[in-house]
């Protein structure tokens, strides 16, 4: 799996169809992306991980490309953030504070 960042998850925003916005590089760097993509939980196609308190999701959108983006975490299928809340990784706290 590689990760590419996507155009449209940054500032400034790009023509067309908008997406959340990713953190600064200097909150979630390239590495630290490719780091939660390598980690993450597969579901339906998607990948999904968690890092500060905040939810990601990637999709494929090459061969073995990967772009990631910060999701509400309603978005996140509930076994996966009851399972992560299990291993402490997040808390209840960090999911009603933290919103995309």
């Amino acid at each position: 799996m590689k990760y590419e960042p996507n155009p449209k998850h940054k500032e400034p925003w790009q023509p067309g169809r908008k997406g959340t916005l990713c953190p600064p590089k200097e909150e979630l760097s390239l590495l630290t992306a490719a780091r939660l993509l390598r980690e993450s939980e597969p579901v339906e196609g998607k990948r999904y991980n968690c890092f500060k308190g905040q939810a990601y999701c990637a999709q494929k959108h090459g061969e073995d490309t990967w772009h990631g983006y910060p999701v509400p975490w309603e978005d996140v299928p509930p076994w996966l953030t009851k399972k992560w809340r299990a291993e402490g990784r997040v808390s209840r706290r960090d999911m009603k504070r933290r919103d995309p």
